[in-house]
């Protein structure tokens, strides 16, 4: 039974750690391999023909942000195609299909060929059209069929210690199709250097050391606050894009 309603998505959060013309790589990740660019007034990525318009809140976007978004531009950076089909796997989304992936605003968007992944998620957030939806967390011995309905959110988050990882993965609706938001939280490695991914924020790769969690729960706790923030505004642009598209 759905239950637990609080408040507060940041104390969940922590507790709850512990398809169409596309281009492949030889790791076997599908892209949509669609044309985006980065709006200089609204903080949004948009593809060429605006079917899609994401949001990262109202700020200025640097027009140089790296966007992976087909086989050749992750060819740029080494190590990076091992790196997404890791965190797809991670995420449960092995054969979803890449929208973009931008680095510095630690986000990459996919289309899924399912709803949801039929496990428990870590929080239900719903209904998305309200101007505040509710979220409510799940006790370990919640049990339903997660069959996820298009006005609710499931999120799940898997965090890996080794690997200095935290994978915050919100699956909802845009428009009429299953998307998953995944925010990556990766702590800066060997190998993420040798990326050599530009930064104008100074991100992608954190400084912070997700081995220290626990001593840096202030810092993780107000970096990962937004995600569900942004994920309902997004939610909302693609019920506005279907209604313009219609």
């Amino acid at each position: 039974m759905k239950k637990n309603i609080y408040f507060t998505a940041l104390a969940a959060t922590l507790l709850s750690l512990m398809t169409l013309s596309s281009c492949h790589t030889q790791a076997g990740l599908v892209f949509a391999d669609r044309e985006w660019h980065i709006s200089d007034h609204f903080g949004q990525v948009i593809d060429r023909d605006t079917t899609y318009r994401m949001t990262f809140d109202e700020r200025l976007i640097p027009v140089e942000t790296p966007l992976i978004s087909c086989a050749d531009s992750v060819d740029k950076y080494p190590g990076m195609e091992r790196f997404l089909a890791d965190i797809l796997h991670t995420a449960g989304l092995d054969s979803a299909e890449i929208l973009f992936y931008a680095p510095e605003m630690l986000t990459m968007f996919v289309r899924t060929k399912e709803r949801d992944l039929r496990q428990r998620p870590s929080s239900i957030s719903s209904p998305l059209q309200d101007e505040r939806p509710y979220t409510m967390w799940l006790y370990d011995d919640d049990q339903e069929d997660w069959d996820r309905q298009p006005s609710e959110m499931y999120t799940y988050t898997r965090f890996n210690k080794r690997k200095r990882q935290l994978l915050v993965v919100d699956f909802y609706d845009y428009g009429d199709e299953p998307v998953a938001q995944i925010f990556i939280y990766q702590s800066r490695t060997k190998a993420t250097d040798k990326m050599n991914v530009p930064s104008y924020l100074g991100l992608p790769f954190l400084r912070h050391d997700l081995r220290d969690f626990e001593k840096d729960v202030e810092f993780w706790a107000s970096i990962i606050n937004g995600h569900r923030r942004l994920a309902f505004a997004n939610y909302k642009i693609g019920q506005e894009q279907k209604s313009r598209i219609k």
